[in-house]
């Protein structure tokens, strides 16, 4: 399938699955899963994905992280809690949701500057001069966590060694 070169692969993603569902459609054939490069990855493309039930193999972007480290995250009260051996324990509750720079919307957390003020690993945490710590996370973060997870499993390495013979 040919796009406009103004559109990233992530914004074709679904016009291409629905193509291809409707050409193995013709032959009886049910699409389930799908492998594709790093360009394909958006929390959006991800969501499509999971709501037609594909299962995909797409190596999450470079700015994704699936661990912050010295923080947990609690997902029953939407916060991170710093787990830092020598650390004051900060709470990070969210704060706001923002675009961030690549148009992408980003969920923001962030501790008090009291929680950070005297803090031990300061320094290294947050660095000389911020006043607390700050954690973003994509708004699909859960869609880039569950394809994360997928991707680590032995079914998924196999089939991005077939890809590369390919």
């Amino acid at each position: 399938m040919a796009d406009y070169s103004d559109k990233r692969d992530s914004q074709s993603l679904e016009q291409v699955i629905n193509q291809t569902k409707e050409n193995l459609a013709e032959n009886g054939l049910l699409l389930e899963e799908v492998l594709a490069d790093t360009g394909y990855s958006s929390g959006s493309a991800l969501a499509y994905l999971d709501q037609q039930n594909i299962a995909g193999y797409i190596p999450n972007f470079g700015q994704y992280k699936p661990s912050r480290e010295g923080f947990i995250y609690n997902k029953e009260l939407d916060r991170y809690e710093c787990i830092q051996e020598g650390g004051n324990k900060a709470l990070l509750p969210y704060k706001s949701t923002n675009m961030g720079s690549l148009e992408y919307e980003k969920k923001s957390y962030r501790s008090s500057s009291k929680d950070c003020k005297h803090c031990p690993l300061r320094k290294t945490c947050i660095g000389k001069t911020a006043d607390y710590k700050k954690i973003e996370d994509s708004i699909h973060k859960h869609y880039y966590d569950k394809m994360h997870q997928r991707l680590q499993t032995s079914y998924a390495k196999g089939m991005k060694n077939f890809a590369a013979v390919l």
